[in-house]
């Protein structure tokens, strides 16, 4: 069940938030909670409990750190908990059909073709499991350093750690941050507006621009053996991939915290118009903020005050580092851990001498350079194998590895809704508050006299952009968050 699937739209989420306000402000806890289960139940039964156990482990590792913080046993039995659970699974998800198959042969059994497929697609990751480690990984260093930081009791401590809005594919959120809303969840009827305007853009973002543009990238071009595709055709593939796998994630994540507000929480924030960057730090200042955080302060932080204090590695290596995890974090396999270095590479040179000379570009050309460092860092990332990126990238520098043919199945014809998609999320990704918020403020003063007028007709407008989402979402086929999946 993901929130753009009908069955949340139209009868999970209306009954979870009317059960929720229904509630007293002491028992709205529980109801969150009991929805929270219930949507994890839905999406991953088989490893319900395996959640359900590593969140009651979190819990009371947290209640014997904080009660005895110099006990380092005791952190570092959750780390290798959270942690090399999170591994044991990305390992298994990305190597299992490939053992099963080995077994099967040496012991002379015929598996079924599509068994592997099954396991990895379904049975074989729990539903966010990435996102669930980091977060009680992180609850526990946290403790480690402010033992006041820990969980009133193991329902509340639940409910953060389940928290359906961000179970999917995050914000990744500190318990501090929502400890004093789980304690007491408020919720008015500005914050139940502000919500559904968000949930309502993000929705808009997700069937309108992402699951447009996914008609021409996951069509089957990543599919074939090797990118037998034209340069311009490579190049259009690469573009609509870079919008799509943003307005697919900023989307999600939109609804994420619109949801959020209307239970009365605050999520933090994820995206900050990545592609305005001019240079792969700022970038990782701007996307997936709070994984980037995470990294930045339990991993890059530690690496740099041991470099500073007893000879540890040189700073380019720690960035190397975080950046192959942060790859690696996305799938064990060499396509993410070269999107990973490159990234690592590109931010290491960034802070170099030679590096920061960047900085006295013509704007254009750092936005230029950024873009194509990110494009190339997206081909491993969407491509099969290191040797599908390596032909895409000879093929969109100019030295096509095929025909360029490809039947109709594979590379269908690109209709309206893919080019209106393509120039929204063009224009969308453009850094247009500048210009937008103070003609919104010229607008709303000068019809002040028309009362709330103004907000009435972008409230409409909105309800127009939904009523839209839901007729393309009913007329199209289900496309999972691309985040999803990791």
């Amino acid at each position: 069940m993901t929130f753009n699937a009908p069955f949340f739209l139209f009868f999970f989420f209306p009954a979870a938030l009317l059960v929720f306000l229904a509630a007293g402000a002491r028992l709205r806890v529980w109801a969150l909670l009991a929805a929270s289960l219930l949507f994890y139940a839905w999406g991953s039964p088989l490893f319900l409990p395996l959640i359900l156990v590593l969140a009651a482990a979190n819990y009371w590792l947290g209640q014997k750190l904080a009660r005895r913080p110099a006990q380092r046993w005791l952190l570092a039995a959750g780390l290798v908990l959270n942690i090399g659970l999170l591994v044991v699974f990305k390992v298994a998800a990305r190597y299992w059909p490939d053992a099963l198959n080995l077994a099967a042969s040496l012991g002379g059994i015929n598996v079924p073709a599509a068994l592997p497929l099954y396991l990895k697609q379904v049975a074989l990751f729990p539903l966010g499991l990435s996102y669930l480690a980091f977060q009680g990984a992180a609850y526990l260093l946290d403790i480690r350093k402010n033992p006041a930081q820990r969980a009133a009791s193991l329902g509340e401590f639940s409910t953060y750690f389940l928290l359906f809005p961000k179970l999917i594919a995050g914000p990744i959120t500190r318990y501090r941050e929502l400890a004093a809303g789980l304690r007491r969840p408020q919720v008015n009827l500005s914050m139940l507006a502000e919500g559904a305007r968000r949930f309502t853009g993000g929705l808009a973002k997700k069937v309108l621009i992402a699951d447009q543009l996914s008609r021409l990238v996951d069509s089957g071009v990543f599919a074939q053996t090797a990118p037998n595709l034209s340069t311009g055709m490579a190049w259009l593939v690469m573009l609509a991939y870079t919008l799509q796998i943003y307005y697919d994630f900023s989307g999600y994540t939109d609804m994420a915290i619109g949801l959020g507000q209307m239970f009365g929480l605050r999520l933090p924030e994820n995206f900050s118009r990545p592609y305005i960057s001019r240079s792969i730090s700022e970038f990782w200042r701007r996307w997936h903020i709070t994984l980037s955080t995470w990294f930045r302060d339990y991993v890059f932080y530690p690496l740099e005050r041991k470099r500073h204090g007893a000879g540890g590695l040189r700073q380019p290596l720690n960035i190397l580092i975080v950046f192959l995890l942060t790859g690696l974090w996305h799938g064990v396999s060499p396509t993410f851990a070269l999107w990973g270095a490159l990234h690592g590479l590109a931010i290491a040179f960034e802070n170099t001498a030679a590096g920061r000379r960047l900085t006295g570009w013509w704007p254009p050309l750092q936005h230029l350079y950024t873009l194509l460092t990110l494009m190339a860092g997206w081909v491993f990332f969407r491509s099969p194998g290191v040797g599908f990126a390596l032909g895409l990238l000879r093929t969109m520098a100019g030295f096509p590895t095929g025909s360029g043919v490809l039947p109709y199945s594979v590379l269908p014809p690109l209709e309206a809704p893919f080019w209106l998609a393509l120039t929204a999320g063009l224009i969308l990704a453009l850094p247009l508050d500048a210009v937008l918020k103070p003609a919104r403020a010229r607008w709303v003063e000068r019809f002040a006299g028309l009362g709330m007028l103004p907000g009435i007709a972008l409230d409409a407008a909105r309800i127009g952009l939904l009523w839209v989402s839901l007729v393309v979402l009913a007329g199209s086929q289900y496309q999972p968050y691309i985040y999803g999946g990791f």
